[in-house]
């Protein structure tokens, strides 16, 4: 099965670029490509079948990228939305990450690795480097405490949880992959896949950067959970 994707970048030639090399991998099928929000979400509109996974840029000529992806969120839910950019900014990945993007990477990443993210965000995953990812868990971890808002507000996440899926969460807060989390603790990356989506379902979450929030708010993580090193 293949995995359709869209791309959206104002920079002609990167966006061109990238087509022709994401097309050297047999399981990505470019569905359609745009160079404004607009634009995308015109041609979205058209397609008889959506896309799963889109690339976006951060910097649109007219909104944010990460507009594009919270959009995507609220109305387009099957879609992954994948930020791309030129730069590493704790915040602005964190900001993106909260809006419902599914991952970020660095447009200068190697087509392998563009490849690799997209089909992990299609399988479910968030893929971040490990340093972004420290960056953001640590910005998260600093921030303080606020009310749950919305249905969550109204759960009780901890009584929920598994002892196996508090185990995953912690993991998660530290960063690790899923390729990490299923050799640290002897178990599959299918299995690793299956236990992260229960978590955001029961924590009401759809992103690693709203369950990390969770699980600092409700206090659901061992006193001695702490980032690795």
């Amino acid at each position: 099965m293949r995995i359709r994707v869209a791309l959206l970048d104002d920079n002609k030639p990167f966006r061109r670029q990238l087509a022709q090399r994401l097309a050297f991998f047999p399981q990505m099928e470019i569905t359609f490509c745009a160079a404004t929000a607009q634009e995308f979400f015109d041609l979205l509109a058209r397609q008889e079948q959506p896309p799963d996974v889109a690339l976006v840029d951060i910097g649109l000529p007219d909104t944010s990228g990460i507009e594009v992806a919270a959009r995507l969120a609220r109305e387009h839910e099957t879609i992954g939305a994948l930020m791309l950019t030129v730069f590493e900014e704790p915040r602005t990945i964190l900001a993106a990450i909260q809006a419902g993007a599914a991952g970020y990477l660095l447009k200068d990443s190697p087509a392998e690795t563009i490849a690799n993210a997209i089909a992990e965000v299609h399988e479910g995953g968030v893929p971040l480097s490990r340093p972004v990812a420290r960056n953001v868990l640590h910005l998260l971890s600093q921030a303080p405490a606020t009310a749950p808002e919305g249905p969550a507000a109204t759960t009780d996440p901890a009584g929920t949880l598994s002892a196996r899926e508090v185990e995953l969460l912690e993991q998660i807060v530290q960063g690790d992959t899923e390729s990490e989390i299923a050799k640290r603790l002897c178990i599959s990356p299918h299995t690793v896949r299956t236990h992260v989506k229960n978590i955001y379902r029961k924590l009401q979450v759809n992103s690693r950067a709203a369950a990390v929030r969770v699980a600092y708010e409700q206090q659901l993580l061992n006193a001695n959970t702490r980032f690795r090193g």
